[in-house]
Order: structure tokens, then C-alpha cells, then sequence
């Protein structure tokens, strides 16, 4: 034989099983069509009826037995009880990062509240009573602006005071200043209430 020749029967054979091909999905689509329709609610009920009458007579249950449904529900049960310990282990999570952002906006406000009423001091002190007017308003803005954030506003950076920077750039570090909860810490106590 030829090559032409056997090159010929490949592409004959090729387009055969390719026009097999679409003849096929074509009579399973009306296949599909016919089934569809031909299921009408009385027939519907009709197959419920008869596949319980077959079952009832069978009596699969006592084949199978009572010990393999108790798995099997123990199975299923044991499964719900790890999606709901997944589920819980997240919220727990989300509530830790929550207590987190809201002790550092409290921390952050906590020192600036604590800067403003130093510079108010001094200000009182040199006797400036302007000075010292300004600086508590600033003061009461400062408190409020940190306590808008810890209900749910965005967080500052940990460490930035309203002035810029950070206090351990610029070498100032205080003792007194509250420290804020370990997220542990806090998410415990968010839990807890």
C-alpha cells in the first residue's frame, strides 16, 4: 500500500468516528429529552410507591444491621462537632484581632492623652492660661479621637503617638505608659463577656 493510500483510510476512519460521535450526543440529548418528559407527577408517585413496597419486602436494614447505622451516625455527628470547633476556633481568632486593634488604639491614645496633659502642666505652670486652655482641648480631642477608634474606627500604627514618630525613635520611652494586653489576653476577655 501507498502512503496516499493509507492516509486516505486514516482520514476515512477519522471522520467516521467523528460523524459517530456527533450522532451519539445527539441521540442521548433526545434520550434525555424523552426521559424528562415522560416523567409526570403520577408516575412519579407511582415509582415512590413501588420502590417502597420493594424495600419494605426486602427489609435492607436487617441485612446491614444496627451496628453500622451506630457508626455511621457517630460518623456523622463527630463531624459536626469538628466544623463546630473550627467554626468557634475562628471567631476566636477574629475576636483576638479585634482586641488587638482596640488595645493599641487605646494605647495609642493612652499616651498621647498623657502627652497633652504633660505640655498642659507645663503650660499652667509658666502661667500661659491660653497655653493651657489649648493644649486641654487638645486634650479632650485626643481622648475622643482614641476612643472612636477603639469602638471600631481604624487603629493606629502601635507605638505612633499624635505627634509622629515613634517614642523609642526618638529615645523617650515611658514607664508608667499602660501597657497593652497580649492578644491571649485579650481575646480571652472578649470571649468572657
Amino acid at each position: 500500500m501507498s502512503f496516499a493510500h493509507l492516509r486516505h483510510r486514516v482520514d476515512r476512519a477519522e471522520a467516521l468516528v467523528e460523524h459517530r460521535r456527533a450522532q451519539t450526543l445527539a441521540d442521548a440529548d433526545a434520550l434525555l429529552g424523552h426521559w424528562k418528559r415522560g416523567w409526570t407527577p403520577w408516575r412519579i408517585v407511582l415509582a415512590g410507591l413501588g420502590l417502597g413496597f420493594v424495600i419494605g419486602q426486602t427489609r435492607p436494614m436487617r441485612a446491614v444491621g444496627a451496628t453500622k447505622w451506630l457508626r455511621s451516625v457517630s460518623a456523622v455527628s463527630g463531624m459536626f462537632t469538628s466544623l463546630q470547633a473550627a467554626m468557634a476556633a475562628w471567631q476566636a481568632d477574629q475576636a483576638a484581632d479585634k482586641a488587638h486593634d482596640a488595645a493599641g488604639s487605646a494605647q495609642s491614645a493612652a499616651v498621647a492623652t498623657h502627652q497633652a496633659a504633660a505640655a498642659a502642666g507645663t503650660a499652667a505652670a509658666t502661667g500661659d492660661a491660653d497655653a493651657a486652655a489649648q493644649l486641654a482641648q487638645q486634650n479632650a480631642t485626643i481622648h475622643a479621637a482614641g476612643l472612636a477608634t477603639a469602638d471600631g474606627g481604624q487603629a493606629p500604627a502601635r507605638g505612633v503617638s499624635s505627634y509622629g514618630g515613634t517614642a523609642q525613635a526618638r529615645g523617650r520611652t515611658d514607664a508608667r505608659a499602660p501597657q497593652a494586653p497580649r492578644p491571649a489576653e485579650a481575646a480571652t476577655d472578649v470571649s468572657e463577656r
